[in-house]
């Protein structure tokens, strides 16, 4: 298991803190949050991949800069 120290304003505990179960320890309502979280991005991420033909995928990591000029560019390879 990975174990990250992580920093909290006091303020907005204050304001969550109502929502927590009077039982349970602030450390571990903290942990089942950001779990939670976790499997949400985790998720996303997995239908993302699925969703994404590899085509699609690799679109994105050729694009030219805004304005460039195919035709112009191999006019000046060949010159």
């Amino acid at each position: 298991m990975c174990r990250y120290n992580i920093a909290i304003d006091d303020s907005l505990m204050e304001q969550v803190r109502p929502t927590i179960d009077s039982g349970m320890d602030e450390v571990a309502w903290v942990q089942l949050q950001v779990e939670g979280l976790f499997r949400k991005l985790a998720e996303k991420a997995r239908s993302q991949k699925r969703t994404m033909s590899l085509s699609q995928r690799l679109r994105g990591i050729g694009t030219a800069p805004e304005g460039f000029d195919y035709k112009k560019e191999l006019e000046n390879r060949f010159e």
